[in-house]
């Protein structure tokens, strides 16, 4: 048997303590996709949704979706980078530091929603502050990207839950 040239076994061994891709993104964001994520649930809908800010929803963001999608939907929760981002429009521009969820409907998993939640660069490894919702659904017109919560609940209503009524406005 020959012996591994040194600097081969270097080689090997630096590859095998390199950290993977995944983790990489995450300490470059310095915070963890798994705190991003806890952290979408936990937001205030109040302080992503200007609108229902304005009517003081205090639900967690968690609270709002399971009320929006009942048992229609199979939810997976992630953080990290934004996915819903649109660089080219600077309200939807994103950022390193999002949660959010697949919503994949029973009636057509072919056609999964998708919510986000924009935080602000995080302080002391915790995810900053949470400021804005993006989503995208396949409503009853085609796959539809919005920036409210209302918007997400009606097109997500009236495509998947059965005996759906448009809810009133939330607030005067």
């Amino acid at each position: 048997m020959r012996a591994i040239h040194p600097a081969v076994a270097f080689g090997i061994a630096f590859a095998l303590s390199a950290t993977p891709p995944s983790s990489q993104a995450a300490s470059r964001r310095s915070v963890s996709d798994a705190a991003l994520a806890a952290a979408a649930r936990s937001a205030r809908v109040a302080d992503v949704d200007y609108a229902r800010g304005e009517c003081g929803d205090e639900r967690s963001v968690q609270a709002w979706l399971d009320d929006a999608v009942g048992d229609t939907a199979r939810i997976t929760w992630r953080g990290g980078a934004c996915v819903l981002a649109n660089p080219d429009n600077p309200i939807d521009a994103g950022s390193d530091w999002c949660g959010g969820a697949t919503i994949v409907p029973k009636k057509d998993p072919k056609h999964p929603a998708r919510i986000e939640v924009y935080f602000e660069k995080p302080v002391d490894g915790k995810p900053g502050k949470a400021y804005a919702f993006r989503a995208e659904n396949h409503d009853v017109d085609g796959l539809d990207y919005k920036r409210d919560t209302r918007s997400f609940e009606i097109g997500y209503g009236q495509r998947f839950v059965d005996g759906y009524a448009m809810p009133e406005d939330d607030c005067d």
